[in-house]
């Protein structure tokens, strides 16, 4: 909530409060709703997903793997001891929607979360081979 908001619902008590607590009891409410939303916004954006997916519009007939494994994954059971999460498949398969997917419902269970495709990993890690810095990127997404 920025300094705006605030103000709008300052002008919407009224007439200036005679008590500071009738002012602060619409701006606490507003506090309240606002902060779980930005509590989201930095480890989504941190896990720079390049759009939004959910589970809810994901079609498991057209995956090849089956809807009761795919579900198992879902529960997220499996991040107590996995670390990383590699999809692989033929176009249009539902990688991405899936991974995107799991990884928001990942963020919004308090873990940390970061997308990639292939390409945005291997190009990194070739450039450093020649700087004499191989493994430096893996260091860091560890």
């Amino acid at each position: 909530m920025d300094f705006k908001d605030h103000e709008q619902v300052l002008t919407r008590t009224g007439s200036p409060p005679t008590l500071p607590e009738y002012g602060l009891h619409p701006l606490i409410a507003a506090e309240q709703t606002d902060r779980p939303v930005r509590t989201l916004r930095s480890p989504l954006k941190a896990a720079r997903f390049p759009l939004h997916r959910d589970l809810a519009r994901f079609d498991f007939a057209e995956s090849p793997l089956s809807e009761s494994r795919l579900r198992q994954l879902a529960t997220a059971s499996f991040t107590a001891t996995v670390h990383h999460l590699i999809f692989r498949g033929g176009t249009g398969t539902g990688k991405s929607h899936w991974a995107i997917a799991r990884g928001i419902a990942a963020i919004q269970a308090g873990k940390r979360v970061r997308f990639d495709n292939v390409v945005d990993l291997v190009n990194p890690w070739e450039r450093e081979k020649p700087l004499g810095r191989a493994g430096s990127l893996a260091r860091r997404l560890t």
